[in-house]
């Protein structure tokens, strides 16, 4: 898949958007629940087929999933951008980049890990599920928006009519996703050993603590380099963080990590 002709030195830019992070989540903003709001004519169809999908699910997991989208298609906006840039440059013939939100969240599939949602057995064909609803519950947020009769409010219904329309376009590309992976049943679930998994998670706010800092400052230095920086970074400031691990090298042991990362083995969590 063309994803792989993407350099891992593009995860850099997820860590751009994090500290930024304030969406406005559709169902809390139009008070809706997911499972159970009442649906208008556009995005009708696509909306029972998400409900089927998810129909193991509650509208407490659905929001939370929808959270999890919000999240990561603000958090990955500087690396969508990187990305839709290197794949113009791997064409000659290729002139523009159309990214629908489903394209975006697929795009950012291999960048955060799905098992760090609190919900168990987690597809990804869910997610695709819950941003068709998302999507169609914008549609109802804007078929019930009133307007008055000066200019400005008149324009806001025009474009309110153009957004419509381009909502239902959007759900089509989500649900056709999701029906797509759901079809094939692909689960995402931990392995390993009941002692190695206990391990991971011991020490995993060390290690998002160690990528987070390669994001941020150190992505053009070696491995070995950026892990030498920030071990001497995180002693210096006597980071109560170090205390969870007991490598004598910290500093190796950072570099491994950080290759682990650039190599896709190890990805981010994902903010909700």
């Amino acid at each position: 898949m063309y994803q792989d002709k993407i350099e891992n030195e593009t995860k850099a830019l997820i860590a751009k958007g994090k500290d930024r992070y304030n969406h406005s989540n559709v169902f809390i903003r139009e008070k809706l629940q997911p499972l159970d709001f009442l649906l208008e004519e556009e995005g009708n169809d696509a909306a029972h087929i998400a409900r089927d999908i998810l129909s193991k699910r509650s509208n407490e997991d659905v929001l939370l999933m929808s959270k999890s989208i919000d999240s990561m298609l603000q958090v990955g906006e500087n690396l969508l951008t990187t990305l839709s840039i290197k794949l113009l440059s791997t064409s000659p013939t290729r002139k523009t980049i159309s990214l629908t939100q489903g394209r975006s969240l697929y795009l950012l599939c291999d960048y955060f890990d799905l098992t760090s949602i609190t919900i168990k057995k987690l597809k990804w064909s869910e997610m695709f599920a819950t941003l068709a609803l998302m999507q169609v519950a914008e549609i109802v947020g804007s078929k019930h928006s009133v307007y008055g009769e000066d200019d400005m409010s008149q324009a806001m219904k025009i474009y309110s009519e153009r957004f419509i329309l381009d909502m239902s376009e959007e759900t089509i590309d989500s649900i056709a996703r999701a029906e797509c992976l759901f079809d094939k049943k692909k689960i995402y679930t931990t392995s390993g050993t009941a002692g190695g998994e206990a391990k991971a998670k011991h020490i995993k706010p060390l290690k998002v603590e160690v990528i987070n800092r390669y994001l941020t400052n150190y992505t053009s230095y070696s491995n070995k380099k950026a892990g030498e920086i920030i071990d001497a970074e995180l002693s210096n400031e006597k980071h109560k963080l170090l205390l969870l691990s007991e490598a004598e090298e910290q500093n190796l042991q950072f570099a491994k990590w950080i290759g682990a990362f650039k190599r896709g083995k190890w990805k981010l969590p994902i903010i909700n």
